[in-house]
């Protein structure tokens, strides 16, 4: 069967610790703030770390403006403990917010102050973030001993919810990093605490990834039993894990003979996707069912399908694509419709070799770069060994010319210019040696950001739209109490705000407009949708080289950033000036 399924592993995220109770409005808060004197700094912090509290969950920009008040309060006070708390705070903001290394600096910052004032539990949620950005940054050795030391100290405390998360999440980094053995064993460690807690919400994330655990090892029976528990759950839960539940379990039935309980959970699934308009789950769900379809042999029932994954797909996806190809040429060919299937036939082919030559293309770089570091290593040992000969030939003339004859001399001082010039190629060939790793590096690095990119956009971004429409589509058949309807449309903004975060930071690492229109356009972006970044363009039009226009625009990203972060201007003014020997940032 040709049916392949784009699963991933679920994660848990422990948050700061930060009050939840009833609290003043924000515009109440504010208002405060404003009349408490700048010398009662207990008082500012007070209301600081409430008004922090409200703005964490819906607006990043504004709690990372409060978290910084908040430190410069505490600073004033010298209050290290409050130090501590407004720096784990602006490292957390800054890490929802995708600025991993200006994260981890105020993160070990609290760290150290929390860990020297032997506050246990706050150093515990720090570590634990810290442990988060070096697992999305795939610095996994490092995230599992962050991880573990995290396990040893909540078991000591007796904190089974927050030991069972923290399993979970090292099922879920095991996962990531291709281990599928340990990822089942530390995911059944969490899920048997999860059931003791009754914690229904991670009991369901836990079985879901455990019927992808299953799927992957071809343990269908297993995969059953963990799924149907999942669907149970979730069913009242979250409609849209629900209906992954069901296409995942309903794959495992299918592998094992029940073809028509396979049939009925992917329909099922179909149905939830429609309602919530999610059309990547839909394309799923219609090849799934088609896939099956054509393996029953009711293949005109399957190229409808079919037909409806094609109208569903994103069309910068070509592995979805190739394998709605794929289906719509082995259905044409039973149905005896040979126009189309040569059709689906030559661009599943397209695609493959489009595939392909991204691929070799990358392999082409790797072998480049291998072969130009060996070529510049074999050149410096050969001018090392004409070195020593020199130096042998050089002694054994001075011998034989022994009382230092013109001629000696003048060869003496040629050899000796001889020696410079070869010492003089070899750190050249050393800093190009250098530089070859170097620009690998970038490359790899560059590649690595638009993997992230894709993935955030396509894949959570995706998850967080249909959540949106969920709730909202909810608001119009529920009757809300008076008292809960602004936590209701808080929860609404706090979605629009999540989504546009998730864009902004999707954006970041790897702009779309840097890939498909060049620096120029994708700088005019990035300074405009800043509000206090101008940017004026001078010279030739024509696109740079990739690497760089990627180099540039990396730079001109993060001089913007310092500035908007440190400095005091009311505007800030980027110029870029190109003309054909040259490329100048202002």
């Amino acid at each position: 069967m040709k049916n392949t399924l784009l699963l991933s592993a679920l994660f848990l995220i422990l948050h700061p610790a930060v009050a939840q109770n009833n609290i003043s409005p924000v515009d109440s808060l504010q208002r405060v703030l404003t009349s408490v004197s700048r010398n009662d700094h207990a008082e500012r912090i007070k209301i600081l770390r409430e008004l922090y509290s409200l703005y964490s969950s819906g607006d990043l920009p504004s709690a990372l403006g409060i978290a910084r008040q908040h430190m410069l309060a505490a600073e004033r006070a010298a209050m290290d403990d409050q130090i501590a708390e407004a720096a784990g705070n602006i490292g957390y903001t800054l890490y929802m917010q995708g600025h991993n290394d200006s994260a981890l600096i105020y993160l070990n910052k609290a760290l150290v102050i929390f860990e020297r004032l032997r506050k246990a539990g706050e150093a515990a949620v720090t570590k634990n973030n810290i442990a988060n950005i070096f697992r999305m940054t795939a610095r996994y050795d490092t995230s599992l001993a962050l991880y573990n030391d995290l396990l040893d100290y909540y078991e000591s405390v007796k904190n089974r919810p927050k030991t069972a998360q923290v399993l979970s999440n090292i099922g879920s980094l095991y996962y990531t990093a291709g281990n599928q053995e340990k990822a089942k064993e530390y995911t059944l460690r969490s899920l048997e605490m999860q059931r003791k807690e009754g914690d229904a919400r991670s009991l369901a994330v836990s079985l879901v990834n455990l019927v992808v655990f299953s799927l992957n090892n071809s343990e269908f029976e297993e995969g059953i039993k963990y799924g149907d528990e999942a669907i149970s759950l979730l069913k009242d839960i979250d409609r849209n894990y629900y209906a992954a539940a069901l296409i995942r379990t309903g794959y495992c039935y299918y592998s094992t003979g029940r073809k028509e309980k396979a049939l009925e959970y992917n329909r099922m699934a179909l149905d939830i996707y429609k309602a919530n308009n999610n059309s990547k789950g839909m394309m799923e769900a219609y090849r799934t069912q088609g896939d099956y379809l054509y393996e029953m042999k009711r293949y005109a029932e399957a190229r409808e399908y079919g037909l409806e994954a094609l109208q569903s797909a994103d069309t910068t996806n070509r592995l979805d694509l190739r394998l709605i190809y794929d289906l719509l040429k082995r259905t044409a060919i039973w149905l005896n419709l040979p126009e189309e299937a040569i059709n689906y036939s030559q661009l599943q082919i397209d695609m493959k070799e489009a595939d392909l030559n991204d691929e070799w293309a990358s392999r082409i770089s790797e072998a480049e770069t291998k072969y130009d570091t060996e070529k510049k290593e074999l050149e410096i040992r050969n001018l090392k060994s004409h070195r020593r000969i020199q130096l042998i030939l050089i002694i054994s003339l001075t011998t034989l010319l022994g009382t230092g004859t013109v001629a000696g001399f003048s060869l003496f001082r040629n050899q000796k210019q001889s020696r410079l010039l070869d010492l003089q190629r070899i750190r050249d060939l050393e800093k190009e040696k250098r530089l070859t790793a170097t620009m690998a590096l970038l490359e790899g690095e560059n590649s690595e950001r638009a993997r992230l990119s894709r993935d955030l956009h396509d894949g959570l971004g995706g998850m967080l739209s249909v959540a949106k429409l969920k709730i909202s589509n909810m608001k119009g058949s529920l009757t809300i109490p008076e008292e809960h309807v602004t936590s209701f449309n808080t929860a609404i903004d706090l979605l629009d705000s999540s989504i546009k975060e998730l864009r902004r930071v999707a954006h970041n690492l790897m702009p779309e407009a840097l890939v498909k229109y060049g620096l120029q356009q994708a700088l005019s972006d990035f300074c405009r949708s800043t509000g206090k970044v101008s940017c004026h363009f001078y010279g030739s039009d024509r696109r740079l080289d990739d690497k760089l226009e990627i180099a540039i625009y990396r730079i001109v990203n993060e001089l913007v950033n310092n500035a908007l972060k440190h400095s005091t201007a009311d505007s800030i003014n980027v110029q870029l000036i190109v003309d054909d020997s040259r490329v100048s940032v202002v």
